[in-house]
């Protein structure tokens, strides 16, 4: 037998009791021997068949998504971006700039701190290269995969940490009952089903190869181990920005569950820093900044705007009160937790309150714990007999949540919305291990169960989770479908979302509205009635929540032309362009639509009068007396000379701003051309 090159203290004798020997027969993490070799040889052939359930639990509950389309935010990172869509040829511009680029194709510093994730998008892009464009079907196949491999690893790494007991049932122990529960868990629905969530994915899986990699290290000792985790790490980092957490989990795994002194865990966190420093200076090289303090005064990118005093904070802490609730009672789901769905409070709000002290309460106890563990090396007092590892568990699943929630929490960087359920896909670990273990350990233990059988009660807890987990996902899944089906389900559950009002309106007007209108069918008629009524209330409760909400008065617009075409009331579209027109005048999309319609009314005839009465009203009245916009001025006032070319106060109109702009030429003309409007 080899040497032990880091020989530890063998602890004291603990007498015995009969409620102790009654107990079952405890691993080796449940002693205080600590551990420097953690995985047991032929893995593969001796757990084959749990990591078939976990790959089969995967497909069962998500195959239905293989058959959609692209949704949400997919159009960024696939089909509208312009690197991805290259194929392998746009793979150096995705590494080179920020992960907005592509779509935007341009610098844009829409949320604090930035985005920067490469690595998802660069599959993307290879997806592209080998399969062809437009292929949601192998992309949604590819996510299923890696979500089944995302829950092998987690069984794999919890198995060397926490080894089945003797005599023990694979199904009943804690590393696979924890993965199981990962596997099943329907806040994870949205990672999986939507493809863009592969960045998710990749963030934990190569965070956990990173992890294993270093327990690897200690099994073999040989550096080629700390290499490899430096390389997952990075892996990690370039898929999404929160695997920096991982800096501080690893060492806790091995402060906690292992006897390596504090120099080896130090030893390990170097390639973790170094993996850190790479990425960071290839963030910096695409982005131009390492600290990026949004400003938006966009509330869809900035949700705290116009918070004073402690709301801020106070909604914060709510939001965490109810991820909690979440993992227990996880429904109903949404994507959207935009204004208002999490309404704004202060610290008058009791769940906020109470969310506050119990978060403070786990992390200071967790805290606590941690030193305790190692009270020996910290303070110098000989730890004796055996502890319990329920604690060290408890306090590292504890520790795990609250470190790698911290970076999408709001606390110390703005990810740009109140909270999102994809946000807990990493912290969920922390869940699932501590579900796990009061499954598999502390109800047995209470209850002096044999450990060679399964504890009936637990099981029967685990079969119900199963159950419901399955029923949640596998009716959730199909929300994810298209834009149509996801926001329907959004203003159903988020019905104070201004966001979720308004993409449902969007996604009615170009899913359904546009192709019936265009067939032109008198069957259709009452159908497209209530769908125009549909699409109005639904974009007039996205503004009546949020009256300055670009995206919903654009789409405000477009419904009040989708109005007109059914009552043909043209001064209430006018009345409609003008709320638009005076809460956004210059927005590109607002500004565009409304041209095309001015367009399309003088070609079919719209009354003359009422069309220049507007066009006075807006271009002159508006644009050029209020904003002195002189460009905006006279593209209103031509439509209306386009239409109605000797109306007389159109022609005024333009001979005012003609000579105050230095035109004197065409201003003449415009007066002339008046002069002969008036004796006609």
């Amino acid at each position: 037998m080899s040497k032990q090159k880091n020989p530890v203290r063998q602890p004291a004798a603990r007498p015995q009791n009969p409620t102790v020997a009654a107990r079952p027969k405890i691993s080796k993490i449940e002693s205080s021997q600590p551990l420097t070799h953690f995985f047991q040889p032929n893995f593969w052939r001796e757990n084959w068949l749990p990591c078939l359930v976990l790959m089969a639990f995967s497909f069962v509950l998500y195959s239905q998504a293989i058959f959609y389309g692209y949704v949400l935010d997919d159009q960024i990172v696939i089909w509208d971006n312009i690197y991805v869509q290259k194929g392998f040829g746009g793979i150096r511009e995705i590494f080179a700039y920020d992960s907005f680029m592509g779509f935007f194709k341009e610098q844009k510093f829409l949320l604090e701190g930035g985005r920067y994730r490469p690595l998802s998008l660069a599959t993307f892009a290879v997806e592209n290269g080998i399969f062809g464009k437009d292929k949601p079907g192998i992309s949604h196949f590819i996510n299923l995969v890696l979500y089944g491999a995302t829950g092998i690893l987690l069984y794999r790494l919890l198995l060397g940490l926490f080894p089945r007991r003797e005599n023990g049932q694979w199904f009943f122990g804690l590393a696979f009952v924890a993965a199981l529960i990962f596997v099943l868990h329907p806040l994870h629905s949205e990672v999986v089903a939507n493809i863009k969530g592969r960045d998710e994915i990749f963030a934990l899986f190569f965070s956990l190869a990173a992890w294993y990699a270093t327990m690897k290290f200690f099994d073999k000792q040989k550096n080629a181990w700390l290499v490899a985790s430096g390389l997952f790490f990075l892996l990690a980092l370039y898929s999404k920005e929160n695997s920096i957490t991982f800096l501080a989990v690893i060492p806790l795994s091995m402060w906690f569950f292992s006897g390596v002194p504090k120099s080896s865990i130090f030893k390990i966190t170097l390639p973790l820093l170094v993996a850190t420093a790479i990425f960071l200076v290839s963030w910096l090289k695409a982005t131009g900044y390492l600290v990026h303090e949004s400003k938006s005064n966009d509330l869809m990118n900035n949700p705290f705007l116009g918070m004073v005093g402690g709301e801020k904070m106070a909604t914060i802490f709510l939001t965490l009160g109810w991820y909690l609730k979440l993992f227990f009672a996880p429904f109903p789901l949404t994507h959207d937790y935009y204004p208002y769905h999490v309404p704004k409070v202060n610290w008058s709000d009791w769940k906020a309150l109470g969310s506050l002290v119990f978060y403070a309460a786990i992390g200071f106890w967790s805290v606590w714990k941690m030193f305790s563990v190692r009270k020996n090396e910290v303070f110098g007092i000989e730890k004796t007999g055996s502890e319990t590892s329920d604690s060290s568990i408890i306090a590292f699943s504890i520790l795990y949540y609250l470190t790698t929630l911290s970076i999408v929490s709001n606390i110390f960087v703005g990810v740009g919305t109140f909270m999102n359920e994809r946000f807990l896909f990493m912290p969920s670990v922390g869940f699932c291990l501590l579900a796990g273990w009061f499954l598999t350990r502390k109800i047995p233990n209470l209850l002096n169960e044999p450990a060679e059988k399964p504890y009936i009660l637990g099981l029967g807890i685990l079969t119900l989770i199963i159950l419901g987990s399955a029923f949640v996902v596998i009716k959730r899944v199909p929300d994810w479908q298209s834009a149509l089906t996801l926001n329907g389900s959004a203003v159903k559950n988020s019905p104070e979302s201004c966001r979720a009002h308004s993409f449902y309106a969007t996604a009615l007007y170009k899913e359904k509205y546009l192709l019936i209108r265009d067939k032109k069918d008198p069957a259709m008629k009452e159908e497209i009635k209530t769908m125009v009524e549909t699409m109005s209330y639904h974009i007039n409760k996205a503004l009546e929540i949020h009256p300055k909400y670009g995206a919903a008065l654009t789409m405000k617009s477009a419904i009040a032309a989708a109005v007109f075409e059914q009552d043909k009331q043209l001064d209430k579209l006018f009345h409609e362009f003008d709320i638009v027109l005076d809460e956004l005048p210059n927005n590109t999309n607002i500004r565009d639509f409304v041209g095309q319609y001015m367009k399309y009314l003088k070609s079919t005839g719209t009354n003359p009068n009422k069309f220049a009465a507007f066009c006075h009203r807006r271009g002159y009245e508006f644009y050029w007396k209020e904003k002195k916009d002189v460009k905006s001025a006279l593209e209103f006032l031509n439509y209306a000379l386009d239409q109605k070319t000797e109306d007389t106060r159109i022609l005024e109109d333009l001979a005012e701003i003609y000579l105050a702009t230095g035109n004197v030429a065409k201003a003449a003309e415009m007066r002339q051309r008046a002069e002969i409007s008036k004796n006609m």
